[in-house]
């Protein structure tokens, strides 16, 4: 073997690279708020279920991890130890196996009278649906609001169904403010990988508007929409009024727009950017996902 291809296998990406592990707290924090969600709102005969909703956290790692390695291969990103193969059959074990996993939680479910026997199922198709849309089709200038719903709202519809064989409009409500979270990471995300998305001749709904818009505008309205959602939130009793200490990050929402507002064609302070997205998304689901505990002490 030569030097150069001892290189370059040396800087071949590893398995957690390709699984889109820098990603997994987008859907599997949502996923812990379906489970946590119903001590807060406390509907009739609910009891924790530990073994459906471990199952659940489970097969939502293994479908993230599925659809990171076929976007992969979608996107040819295969590499001397990583080749197109061995992407497309990681992503189909993963996916498949997330899929056998769903069916064995949809065998043991209890469902509310008036609820559709087939509603797991029904979720299920949705976020193979959302995930080929994305990942698949490309589904033009739709990819950023694809993500932040497939993320923020899809896992926490999943985990409360199966931990109260119910859906209601308060848990959409709950939802929303992990949706507007994840909206931002990506938006900010995409806006820094913009010239690379065209080469690659990917549509991104970034292009639809200029640098300047998307990088002050829509990130201070995305901004200020995350911080209204989880007032209104608390206001609707869809989330506990201890949801509100996550209005103390607003002063890390300021410094995301301030620097984003000035800096928007500064790669490196989009960078920066970039990670003060992910740490208010994260601090916010955190706040969020535990609040609905403290009913347990009420």
């Amino acid at each position: 073997m030569t030097k150069a291809k001892c290189d370059n296998h040396k800087s071949d990406p590893g398995f957690l690279h390709f699984a889109g592990f820098r990603y997994w707290t987008a859907s599997l924090l949502p996923a812990l708020l379906g489970s946590t969600l119903p001590f807060w709102l406390r509907p009739p005969g609910f009891s924790f279920k530990w073994l459906g909703a471990i199952e659940f956290l489970i097969a939502t790692v293994l479908i993230h991890t599925g659809f990171s390695f076929l976007l992969a291969w979608f996107e040819d990103r295969a590499t001397n130890k990583w080749t197109k193969l061995r992407l497309l059959v990681y992503a189909i074990m993963s996916i498949v196996l997330a899929c056998m996993i769903g069916l064995h939680i949809n065998s043991g479910l209890h469902l509310n009278k008036f609820v559709y026997e087939n509603i797991f199922i029904v979720f299920g198709i949705s976020v193979i649906f959302v995930g080929v849309l994305y990942v698949v089709l490309n589904f033009n200038f739709c990819g950023e609001i694809i993500i932040a719903y497939g993320f923020g709202l899809l896992p926490v519809l999943g985990a409360y169904i199966i931990q109260t064989g119910d859906i209601t409009r308060t848990v959409y409500v709950a939802s929303i403010p992990l949706v507007i979270a994840t909206g931002l990471w990506v938006w900010i995300e995409k806006l820094i990988s913009r010239e690379d998305d065209e080469k690659k001749g990917q549509k991104t709904m970034i292009m639809l508007f200029d640098r300047r818009f998307s990088g002050r505008y829509i990130v201070l309205a995305l901004s200020i929409l995350l911080f209204v959602t989880i007032l209104l939130a608390v206001l609707s009793a869809s989330l506990t009024p201890y949801a509100l200490i996550a209005l103390l990050l607003i002063g890390l929402g300021w410094k995301i727009v301030v620097i984003s507002w000035n800096e928007y064609s500064n790669s490196k302070q989009m960078l920066e950017v970039r990670k003060k997205a992910f740490i208010l998304h994260l601090i916010t689901c955190i706040i969020i996902v535990t609040t609905p505990l403290t009913a347990l002490f009420m």
